[in-house]
């Protein structure tokens, strides 16, 4: 039977009372002995040993929305500075440009050089890094918990203060460029670029992160710099830390850090210098559903579906979908994989995944085989994915998927950085953010019933198709596909 475990949602900050955005916004603790639902198989028997989970939040004076997770028994600290723009939000006169801020955040600060700030955190053994998607931008670290302060007062340096140096700049389009280069030498990431581009076609969203070369051999440093100072504001921040440190003690250092360098910024802003490009207010993304084809010179063949649904209502729903595409495509267990390459050898490569944003989740169906397979592999590809609404899952599936879902989550848990990038996703998907325990107790309790009406959802909606590579034309011909020029 499955306990009662107490919520841990967290708040939205910027729906609650004006008095109290720059407090504490939520402390909830979860004591939990082992829920289970029933079942006594192993992991979901609630094996697992009980513990305790506080998550802290708080609205920061500078307007930074700031979140704790304290992991006492781990040995580092992981640190995320978050903003809710990407290359979704970018207008067409800025293709690019929050990448090339990306970039630029390692290249120097008002108080720093490029070698000092990588110093920080590379002497001690830990690391620092970046990365841009479409919807969000994250600057994150992990160290010793011993210099936590050291990295994030270095990461809040990086975020907000840096400067973005003429000669650095010059030579990191350079980098850019060559970045850009390789994806089009690449071709699993070139199929899907092109992919993207006809899904949402037009739309800011199905453009390259990285923008295209020409992009890129234009950027201007001074309106890169502006729009950096737009867009990476304390008060568009989320900063999620997890590991080894008290939480409020943490929570007033971070405010009073942020404080102080919201007054420094200010040297940063000149007069006649702001860009006309801000980041824009994000629209749910129309896809288009279609088979089209480009032949290549490749050894392969590069296939993509995509389906694309509502997002997930609640933390249950995603795990509900989660499980469906452990089942699916998630593992070598799965159904594609386990009937296209071990019982069929159609392919090398093959597996789905699951994502979701604020206003939309994607379904992507991956595949990668020989030209001589190709016909007799998409087939078999369709198929599994129209069979998930007839041919239900059989208990083993749905034990496995739960098991391996369930398995994954605590595995994850001794992770600093997974526990702060949980937060993070929580938050910029559903402004909410759950404990592990909270999550591990809802994937435990996940029905049969549920994947099954998830997975007839699933082959009732309609589905994009691209192949991409080498290919024989009249096959996909036959199969409907047009070629795309």
């Amino acid at each position: 039977m499955q306990q009662s475990i107490p919520s841990t949602r967290m708040v939205n900050p910027l729906l609650a009372p004006s008095g109290l955005r720059a407090a504490i916004m939520e402390i909830r603790t979860a004591a939990m002995a082992g829920a289970t639902c029933g079942r006594q198989d192993g992991i979901r028997a609630g094996t697992d040993k009980p513990s305790i989970t506080m998550l802290l939040t708080m609205k920061s004076t500078a307007g930074t929305m700031l979140a704790v997770d304290p992991m006492p028994a781990s040995s580092s600290v992981s640190i995320g500075v978050w903003f809710p723009f990407g290359s979704r939000h970018e207008s067409s006169s800025a293709r690019g440009f929050m990448h090339g801020i990306e970039h630029m955040l390692f290249k120097g600060t008002l108080h720093r050089t490029s070698r000092e700030l990588i110093r920080v955190f590379e002497r001690s053994g830990g690391y620092v890094n970046a990365f841009t998607e479409r919807s969000a931008t994250c600057l994150h670290c992990t160290v010793p918990a011993g210099i936590w302060k050291d990295a994030a007062q270095t990461l809040l340096e990086m975020a907000f203060l840096s400067t973005f140096p003429e000669e650095e700049f010059v030579k990191e389009q350079s980098v850019i460029l060559a970045e850009v280069l390789q994806t089009e030498d690449d071709p699993e990431e070139k199929s899907h670029e092109e992919f993207f581009l006809q899904f949402w076609k037009g739309q800011p969203i199905s453009f390259p992160i990285t923008g295209n070369a020409e992009q890129i051999q234009a950027m201007n440093r001074n309106l890169l710099h502006a729009y950096y100072l737009e867009a990476l504001q304390p008060a568009n921040a989320l900063i999620c830390v997890a590991g080894n440190l008290e939480a409020e003690a943490c929570i007033r250092w971070l405010d009073d850090r942020l404080a102080r360098i919201s007054e420094e910024r200010l040297k940063l802003i000149k007069p006649g210098l702001m860009s006309n490009s801000k980041p824009l207010v994000c629209q749910p993304a129309t896809p288009s559903y279609f088979r089209t084809f480009r032949k290549t010179d490749t050894a392969l063949a590069y296939v993509i579906m995509a389906i694309q649904e509502l997002p997930p209502s609640s933390l249950r729903e995603y795990l509900i979908r989660s499980t469906l595409g452990e089942i699916t495509g998630g593992s070598s267990i799965s159904r594609l994989f386990q009937i296209l390459r071990e019982e069929e050898g159609l392919c090398y490569t093959v597996f789905s995944s699951y994502s979701a944003e604020s206003s939309e989740a994607l379904w992507l169906f991956h595949m990668q085989t020989g030209e001589g397979e190709l016909p007799i592999a998409l087939d078999r590809l369709e198929s599994v994915i129209d069979g998930l609404g007839s041919s239900l899952p059989s208990s083993m599936e749905f034990d496995d998927a739960i098991s391996r879902l369930i398995g994954s989550l605590q595995l994850a848990e001794e992770d600093t950085d997974y526990r702060q990038r949980r937060m993070a996703r929580g938050w910029l998907a559903t402004s909410t953010m759950y404990s592990c325990d909270e999550e591990l107790a809802q994937a435990r309790s996940i029905r049969y019933d549920e994947v099954v009406w998830a997975a007839q959802n699933l082959a009732g909606l309609p589905r994009a198709r691209y192949v991409f590579g080498a290919l024989h034309k009249a096959d996909l011909r036959k199969r409907g596909y047009v070629e795309q020029k």
